[in-house]
């Protein structure tokens, strides 16, 4: 059996579900901040445009030549990209005139063409992304186009998914151990469970009772007491038998020690002989008692084994000519009435240990002269057997007990071990059916019918 650990699958499980869980707001956050972002800097763009309009052209020279100076005294390039990268660069800006001459351009506006479309325009210039925002100006004829580099809006939505990052694989052991502490706390339980079931043997097979059931564990505790329930029936019975079979075999063994001792000390070869054959009769008896108790005993707890179409009217006939001799010794009239094609899926060997306990007792217990009838038919949409003798019969405060291990109906002379029925009624079950006790031919005699499902 391949052990697992229910706590370590579900802590992988819980933290494999929130790292997908964060992952995804990650992402989702990430491109609600991109998106943000690019509205803001849009923003930004228009503002600055509009800003620049309400300014004449020497103010726009005056701002330009401030921003190389200020581009300058910041350290050049390097530095400039800096400052760039941490967001702090003032907007690039380019005045057209109306002949498409470039009249001036701030520090750092890249070197490109004139765009004559109004509004936002997403270009490619020198290998970089830029974002510009145009608009002419009809008071003093000329175009402004305000320019921004995209990687200057990526940048501040790569620092957040990075702290968002941060702070996941930061979290992650808190959570890890949160989560191991909480799934011991809830597997608690199952451990008192387990308490309760390794304390249980044959000596105590009481209910499970815990003060504080989880609900998904009930379904597993009302199981375990149903089990724990049927297992002590199962005892029980399993006592009884035994003591029952103790006392039963005490009865014949017995007899054949007095018998052996009859034979022991008799003076005379008859009376020898005749102790002998009680002995062997004695034997015989125990032998099939023996025989009756190990069948019983497995029809117990085996369920038909290799189940086949056994045709039942065969099977019958079968064993009513194995019988014919007893039955012409015991001088009765032993008939079979079957319908063809009578069917049903079974273990064959369970199926002929039935009928021949059933043609045993009708044997058995049938009257000198009389008759016994096996019958194999159909109706109401099930297999019946039926065997039937015109005997004495049993009184009907005796045949609701016939089922009971070991009893047996006083005043018959012939000999039984009480467990022919009881046998036949674990097969009938074992095959899904049901067992019929009542009157014989011509309302005489016993009749014991069993019926399968077709």
């Amino acid at each position: 059996m391949k052990r697992f650990s229910i706590r370590r699958r579900l802590l992988l499980l819980l933290l494999g579900s929130l790292v997908l869980v964060w992952a995804a707001m990650l992402g989702v956050g990430y491109e609600k901040a991109r998106e943000e972002i690019h509205e803001l800097a849009d923003a930004r763009l228009q503002q600055g445009a509009r800003t620049l309009m309400m300014l004449d052209l020497k103010r726009l020279a005056r701002l330009a030549q401030a921003g190389e100076s200020s581009q300058a005294g910041k350290g050049g390039e390097a530095e400039g990209r800096h400052v760039e990268e941490s967001g702090a660069q003032p907007l690039a800006f380019q005045i057209w005139g109306d002949d498409g001459q470039l009249l001036l351009a701030s520090a750092g506006a890249p070197a490109a063409p004139q765009d004559l479309h109004d509004g936002y325009v997403t270009r490619r210039i020198d290998g970089r992304d830029w974002r510009s925002y145009s608009l002419r100006d009809t008071r003093h004829d000329y175009r402004v186009t305000v320019l921004e580099p995209l990687a200057l809006r990526e940048h501040p939505a790569n620092q957040l998914a990075g702290r968002m990052g941060q702070v996941l694989l930061l979290a992650l052991p808190v959570l890890a151990l949160l989560i191991w502490f909480g799934i011991g706390q809830g597997l608690r339980p199952l451990a008192r469970l387990s308490d309760a079931i390794a304390v249980r043997d044959t000596g105590n097979l009481e209910p499970i009772r815990l003060r504080r059931v989880p609900a998904e564990a009930q379904a597993l505790i009302a199981a375990l007491n149903d089990l724990l329930e049927r297992l002590a029936r199962s005892l029980d019975k399993e006592r009884a038998f035994t003591a029952d079979a103790a006392h039963e075999l005490r009865t014949p063994l017995a007899a054949i020690k007095v018998q052996a001792q009859v034979a022991l000390a008799a003076q005379d070869e008859a009376g020898r002989r005749q102790a002998i054959e009680q002995v062997i009769a004695g034997v015989d008896r125990t032998t099939h008692l023996a025989q009756q108790l190990l069948l019983l005993a497995r029809f117990d707890h085996v369920e038909p084994g290799t189940r086949q179409a056994v045709d039942l009217g065969r099977l019958a006939a079968d064993h009513v000519a194995q019988r014919a001799d007893d039955a012409i010794r015991n001088h009765i009239e032993l008939e079979l009435a079957a319908e063809p094609d009578c069917r049903l899926a079974g273990d064959p060997a369970m199926l002929a240990t039935l009928l021949d306990n059933l043609i045993d007792n009708a044997i058995k217990y049938g009257r000198s002269g009389g008759q016994a009838l096996v019958s194999v038919r159909r109706g109401a949409g099930a297999l019946l057997l039926a065997v039937m003798d015109d005997g004495d019969g049993v009184v009907a405060a005796d045949r609701a007990r016939l089922r009971d291990r070991f009893f047996r109906v006083e005043g018959h002379a012939a000999s039984g071990s009480g467990l022919g029925l009881s046998i036949v009624e674990k097969i009938a079950a074992a095959h899904g059916g049901t067992v019929d006790i009542g009157t014989g031919l011509q309302g005489r005699g016993l009749g014991v019918t069993v019926r399968f499902p077709a």
